[in-house]
């Protein structure tokens, strides 16, 4: 198959086979996660210097540090003697790493550090500046959360994420202490990672659907009924999310009791109203008003915030994928409020949560249909809400109606040009 046979020219159609096609998968692993900017993991995880975390970038294991002048690092998960990992642990403290299969050490900047056998058996003509740890080539932050790339020539973070930031900033600067993740939990998806990314990034149109034993019939016949204040955002194709845009005169108060915090305990509540203050003083009263649902950046970093989850989407192979979910919390909110907003992360986008288990089920349906012969020939249609985009002066990038796929064919757009060239619109 020609690769413009993948994906419509406007995003409006695409091919199963994209699902499934393990060739496809391993030109992904190149010039998908080995081009773009991934999420490793949040400063919160790496408190001081000698911290680590363990991650992943596609399907490379990663070694996340902050070295011993606090400067933070990564590198392949991979001793230069046969490649085996020289960390086991998935975070904590240490200024130096051995590999367990021959000893070789390396300190927390990735440099080697110690031989066995350096002067005996390598006559000591090894050049340890020149065996130590790969380095990603590029690793940058933004508002607490850590990004690695593989491409030295990589477009900055700044440029990568473009609008995206602007609503980053929603969830990531509310106060001045920032942010922190709780968590991660993690479990495996028998799914291809894009057709989890693009739900995550704009399919509020399965919500009445998929989720009905959660909102069960009230929702009235047309369960596709556009919400009054919610719109799917473009900020740029691959990127996009779903937000309330609520109008000015709406109080903090209306906002909350349209959010799951509007059960939620009476401390959790007196939180949110007394940091109200700092939130319009930091982000404005424009951004104020907004309230993030669902999203996604390109590739594989998801996000569901109206519960605090931010979820990166580990490749596991062509049809297989590892969800690392985490709470998202301010830093400095008293323990309980912290408490309540990771249970309420767990009990709805948990691997057991309320709605994961829907989204689950059908992410593996979809990509179990796509591995059959007759299957294969006929495309799926993405053409909701095209010819429909608008934009507004209250927020920057292209907009759609709650249920619409603009963002899902901006994804696949965004999908043809890393991997073939070409324009992406």
């Amino acid at each position: 198959m020609e690769p413009s046979e993948y994906v419509a020219p406007d995003g409006s159609w695409i091919q199963p086979e994209i699902f499934s096609d393990p060739s496809l998968y391993e030109l992904e692993k190149q010039r998908v996660f080995g081009r773009s900017w991934l999420l490793l993991g949040h400063e919160s995880q790496l408190p001081r210097p000698g911290s680590f975390l363990r991650t992943f970038m596609g399907e490379e294991s990663v070694l996340v540090t902050r070295d011993r002048n606090g400067s933070l690092r990564a590198h392949l998960n991979a001793c230069r003697h046969r490649g085996f990992q020289v960390c086991q642990e998935d975070r904590g403290i240490a200024h130096r790493f051995q590999c367990r299969y021959h000893g070789w050490t390396y300190d927390s900047d990735g440099s080697l550090a110690a031989v066995p056998g350096e002067a005996s058996i390598y006559y000591n003509e090894i050049d340890k500046q020149k065996w130590g740890l790969a380095p990603v080539a590029r690793v940058d932050t933004y508002k607490g959360l850590i990004f690695g790339n593989f491409d030295p020539d990589a477009p900055t973070l700044e440029d990568f994420l473009g609008d995206m930031a602007w609503y980053l900033d929603v969830i990531l600067d509310r106060r001045a202490g920032g942010t922190e993740f709780l968590g991660p939990q993690r479990w495996r998806i028998a799914s291809n990672w894009k057709v989890v990314a693009e739900n995550h990034c704009g399919d509020e149109y399965h919500v009445g659907f998929a989720h009905g034993s959660v909102f069960p019939p009230d929702l009235g016949a047309n369960r596709a009924t556009p919400l009054p204040f919610a719109r799917e955002i473009r900020p740029a194709p691959g990127h996009g999310l779903g937000v309330n845009i609520f109008p000015d005169e709406m109080s903090p108060a209306e906002h909350l009791n349209q959010s799951p915090a509007a059960d939620a305990p009476p401390e959790v509540r007196d939180y949110l109203m007394r940091t109200q203050d700092e939130v319009v003083e930091r982000l404005g009263k424009q951004r104020s008003h907004i309230v993030l649902i669902h999203g996604a950046v390109w590739p594989n970093f998801g996000m569901v915030p109206i519960v605090n989850s931010l979820r990166i989407i580990q490749p596991r192979g062509v049809g297989e994928v590892e969800m690392w979910a985490y709470s998202l919390v301010d830093r400095d909110a008293p323990a309980a409020v912290k408490a309540w907003i990771a249970s309420l992360t767990t009990r709805t986008f948990g691997p057991a949560g309320s709605f994961e288990q829907d989204d689950a089920a059908n992410w593996a349906a979809v990509t179990r249909s796509s591995l059959g012969v007759e299957a294969r020939k006929h495309r799926l249609n993405l053409q909701m809400g095209l010819g429909h985009e608008e934009r507004s002066d209250r927020v920057p990038g292209e907009l759609g109606m709650t249920a619409s796929e603009i963002n899902q064919r901006g994804f696949y757009l965004r999908w043809m040009r890393e991997m073939f060239g070409g324009e992406c619109r």
